[in-house]
Formats: structure tokens, C-alpha cells, sequence
């Protein structure tokens, strides 16, 4: 049974349309099941939601599709979005500068992470463990554990345009969204059609096939963490500019919401195999579940176990398609 399973798993066409299908599936029990899921504004919050998910989801997918795996982004999203704002505050900046700088503060955590899993050799998974907490610290640190907002620390046209950056609408719908659509066609193009994204995919199925093909599986994947990690510090500075603050536990726990979008959107643990339209649906599916929730009035608590349960699941999906896909090769 398990293998018949796993059979059908690794199915092409089911693998395509499996997220698509995921996704579908939430929306239409939950229109069903929850007559305030319904309200427009409601559907509309529901896609401002998963612009910070989508971005953590792209740059998950970059690192785990070169067969590695980053649990700092969460404090990256919560230390670059800090920056923005202090940028804001302290220098009175223009906007465009503070952006500049939230995101650079992601780079410069990537070429960290990628400094300690290419230089160091150490595994990815406690390389970003330990990078998890300092990037943390440094958080707490630089906001000295407090809630740091621009309200009436700024000049009222640049608050304006920083909260129309963060949950303001063009046609109805949310700028974040305009942006992560625009963001998901570049970066498909660049891990599907660029010699960056086809040697991501060449270390992450076979590390020593493509070391010895002339690829650089070290730079490969550096780079992979500095784009990888810019992409969270987009997030951290749109959800500070959507809050006007930040605090000190802000992004706590988001490395596993990217996780469990780029998983559930298709991308495999083991490497070699993920899409950007595919974490981009998975991200959506968890705004959807996240939304479906609360208006269900299920606590956070509970929220957790159930997430959890499905991260779970998905990633044992996952294993069956790979061990399938192995033993078949």
C-alpha cells in the first residue's frame, strides 16, 4: 500500500497540480463552512497576509532547492524590518533608503548563513539554528527589547507613504500583492532559466555530478542564502511598514511558515526539485488556513498543533515521492 502510494505521489501531473489542487480544496471548504470568509475585505486581508509568507516562501525555496535548509529567516524578517524602521527614525531617510537597507540587513544575514554551511562546512540545518538566535540577539540589541514604531518620529508624508508601501491599494488591491506577483515572475525566471538556477538544481540533486560537471557547488549556494535571505528582509519591511513597528519578537516562528509553503507548494526537502509558483501557492495556503482559524475561533494554541500536524504530513509526502523517485532511478 505504501508503495502504491508513493507511486501515485511521484506522478507528474499530480505533482503539478497537487499544490493548485491543495489550495483549491481550503478556499472551497472554508466558503462553504464560514459565511464570514466571504466578505470581500476579508479576502482581500487574506492575500495582504500571505505577501510575508510568499516572500519567506520564494526564499526558502531558493535554499532548499540547492539541498539545504535556513531556520534564521524568521529573526531575519523581525531584525530587517528594525532597520527600516530606525533608518526611518533616526536619520529621517527617505523611504526608498530605509527598504534599501532592511533588505541589505537580510543579505548581509545570508552571506553569514552561507559563510558558516560553505566556508565552515557546517550543516545548514545548525548553521542556521545558531544564526537563528543571533540574528535574534542583534534584534533585541539594536531595539533594546522595546517595540520600535515611527508614529510621530517621521514626517507625515513618509509615514503616509511607508503604511501605502505596507497595506495600501491599487484597484482594491493591496500593493504587497503587486509586489510579490512581480517578484515570483522575476525569480522564476531566474531559478528556471538563468545558469544560477539551473546549477542550484544540478547541487541539489547531485552535489558531486555537479562539482564535477565545472559547477561551483560552494558559490552556488552562498548565493542562494544572500537571495535566499534578502527575500525575508523584504518581508521583515513589509510587515513593519504594515504595523508601523516592530517588536522584539517580531517574525518569531516565520522560518517554519516558509518552510511549510515551500514544502506543501512542492518543493522537496531532499533538493533538486521546487518552483517558485509552487511556494507562492503554498504560502496562500497557509494565509488561507491562518484566516479559515481565526474566523473559526480557534486559538493560537491549538493553531500550532494543527499546523503542525500538517507540516508533518506534507513533509512525510514528500519523503515517500523522493525514496519512489530514487529507487526508480
Amino acid at each position: 500500500m505504501q508503495e502504491l502510494f508513493a507511486k501515485i505521489l511521484n506522478n507528474r501531473a499530480l505533482k503539478a497540480l497537487g499544490p493548485f489542487s491543495i489550495l483549491i480544496a481550503v478556499f472551497v471548504i472554508l466558503l462553504v463552512s464560514t459565511p464570514t470568509f466571504r466578505d470581500p475585505n476579508n479576502i482581500l486581508q487574506v492575500l495582504l497576509s500571505a505577501s510575508v509568507y510568499v516572500m519567506l516562501a520564494m526564499g526558502m525555496t531558493f535554499v532548499m532547492v540547492g539541498g539545504c535548509i535556513d531556520l534564521s529567516m524568521g529573526s531575519i524578517v523581525g531584525l530587517s524590518g528594525t532597520v527600516c524602521l530606525l533608518v526611518l527614525r533616526q536619520f529621517q531617510a527617505p523611504l526608498w533608503v530605509a527598504v534599501v537597507a532592511g533588505v541589505i540587513a537580510g543579505m548581509i544575514c545570508g552571506a553569514v548563513n552561507g559563510f558558516m554551511v560553505t566556508k565552515m562546512g557546517l550543516i545548514s540545518f545548525i548553521a542556521t539554528l545558531g544564526s537563528m538566535w543571533i540574528f535574534r540577539g542583534a534584534l533585541q540589541v539594536v531595539s533594546s527589547g522595546q517595540t520600535v514604531t515611527v508614529r510621530r518620529a517621521i514626517p507625515k508624508q513618509i509615514l503616509e507613504s511607508l503604511q501605502f508601501l505596507g497595506s495600501g491599494r491599487v484597484l482594491g488591491i493591496p500593493v504587497p500583492v503587486y509586489i510579490f506577483v512581480i517578484l515570483a515572475v522575476i525569480l522564476s525566471f531566474i531559478l528556471r532559466r538563468t545558469t544560477f538556477g539551473r546549477s542550484l538544481y544540478a547541487v541539489g540533486s547531485n552535489p558531486e555530478a555537479a562539482r564535477m560537471s565545472g559547477i561551483s557547488n560552494k558559490w552556488t549556494i552562498f548565493k542562494s542564502f544572500v537571495l535566499g535571505d534578502a527575500l525575508a528582509g523584504l518581508a521583515g519591511v513589509l510587515l513593519a511598514a504594515r504595523m508601523v513597528s516592530v517588536q522584539a519578537n517580531s517574525g518569531d516562528g516565520y522560518e517554519f511558515e516558509g518552510i511549510f509553503a515551500s514544502v506543501v507548494g512542492g518543493t522537496s526537502m531532499a533538493g533538486g526539485e521546487g518552483t517558485i509558483l509552487g511556494s507562492l501557492v503554498g504560502a496562500c495556503v497557509i494565509a488561507l488556513l491562518r484566516n479559515g482559524l481565526n474566523l473559526n475561533g480557534i486559538n493560537s494554541f491549538w493553531q500550532r498543533i494543527i499546523l503542525g500536524v500538517i507540516i508533518v504530513i506534507a513533509v512525510y509526502v514528500d519523503t515517500l515521492r523522493t525514496r519512489r523517485s530514487r529507487e526508480g532511478a
